[in-house]
């Protein structure tokens, strides 16, 4: 395909990833970020799968072993918070990835492999959208228009684009909690192991390190009221305080540091389940396309995964239209083996009664026990190489041949 004047919009993972695979074979990219600066906040992400490949081939795997969490595993926290159990790194259930590292940190090696090639343009949304058989107009919140030969949206769950263009084609599965994520600051008592802890109510908490200075927080609790309209700031930390009173645990800590992180979210945690990826001219990417949910940890590989696909699928010599098809029917097995939650799986993880959780907690017992671990390896659960779920990843020759932009 000739070269081609590309706009992204979103600039977190999929996004830049799709931007250095086009720069690099020519494309005119320009990617927009609704927020004003980049952001580097977020929780920590696992690397997994045909995901490795991938970051290989873009010559960015040291980089992101250089920035890892340095988080050693996971520990279970008893009802008085204190450590009952633990996972290391590699061990059969662990949260740990060997690639382990911060949303934000991944999103600024992307973005700086990227930046001298591509036009970024932070504090800017997309307002309008016109396709004809040639083109995509578009119109930006701040008064420009500009016109491109595709628009590709990478804006995450709750994108606003999509809705201009495919409102009609998607569907959000709500998994029936509301998910947090901030960071509060590294305690005396912090060490580099997650931690998980089950609290009243259903209330899930996990505190991850991050570096030297601060802990990220995840929180998810069970709540029947969905709705796609975002709360305001106040409106989040009221209803996250209502969900932590009398939780226990690290609960108290978390309350007293809600106002350290500015990059504070809470709200549903769905999944996305759309009909078709693409209209035309515009197509979607990673979590506005298919998102899984942070409970399958899959969001990042399948975002490193798509870019990779879709970008290197648009090199090829055929039509946008026979691209997007191909990048669909080659991602769509992968995505939904991905997003599969096994039944139960969000119950499970937010038991309600004082019964539940001590059984749950015996459960995270013995899964840690030597004996289990030695029985997992034995039967091939956990086993790295069965991550990709019999997918295999595409091999393109401009890809591996990494040309010059």
């Amino acid at each position: 395909m000739a070269t081609q004047k590309i706009l992204i919009s979103g600039a977190s993972i999929a996004g830049p990833a799709l931007a250095f695979w086009l720069q690099r074979q020519g494309c005119d990219v320009t990617v927009i970020e609704r927020a004003k600066l980049f952001r580097t906040g977020g929780q920590n992400v696992d690397i997994e799968g045909p995901a490795q490949d991938v970051i290989r081939l873009m010559g960015i795997e040291e980089e992101i072993v250089a920035r890892n969490t340095r988080e050693q595993g996971v520990e279970f926290l008893n009802g008085a918070g204190k450590a009952m159990a633990r996972l290391p790194k590699g061990a059969v259930g662990s949260l740990t990835s060997a690639y382990e590292i911060l949303r934000g940190e991944l999103a600024d090696i992307l973005h700086e492999a990227t930046r001298d090639h591509c036009a970024y343009r932070f504090g800017t949304t997309i307002t309008g959208l016109t396709q004809t058989d040639s083109a995509v107009s578009v119109a930006f919140s701040d008064g420009a228009t500009d016109t491109f030969d595709l628009v590709i949206c990478a804006e995450g769950v709750g994108s606003q684009t999509r809705r201009l263009v495919m409102d009609d084609d998607i569907r959000f599965r709500y998994l029936g909690v509301h998910a947090s994520y901030f960071r509060i600051p590294r305690g005396a008592d912090d060490a580099d192991w997650a931690r998980i802890y089950h609290g009243r109510g259903g209330v899930f908490m996990l505190l991850r390190p991050v570096h030297n200075n601060d802990t990220t927080v995840l929180v998810t609790f069970p709540r029947k009221d969905f709705s796609t309209q975002e709360l305001d700031g106040a409106a989040q930390k009221r209803m996250l305080r209502e969900a932590l009173q009398d939780v226990g645990g690290p609960a108290k800590r978390v309350l007293a540091n809600l106002d350290h992180d500015q990059d504070f979210y809470l709200g549903p945690m769905s999944q996305i389940v759309a009909s078709t990826w693409s209209r035309g001219r515009f197509a979607l990417l990673g979590d506005a396309a298919w998102c899984p949910s942070a409970y399958t940890g899959q969001g990042t590989p399948l975002a490193l995964v798509g870019a990779y696909i879709l970008a290197n699928e648009l090199m090829k010599d055929q039509t946008h239209t026979q691209a997007f098809a191909e990048y669909e029917r080659l991602m769509r097995p992968y995505v939904a083996s991905g997003r599969a939650l096994y039944p139960g799986v969000i119950r499970l993880f937010h038991p309600r009664s004082l019964l539940g959780i001590g059984i749950l907690r015996t459960v995270e017992k013995v899964l840690t026990n030597s004996l289990a671990q030695k029985l997992f390896r034995r039967f091939g659960i956990g086993d790295d190489e069965a991550s990709d779920n019999g997918f295999i990843l595409p091999r393109y020759a401009q890809a591996i041949s990494r040309p010059q932009a």
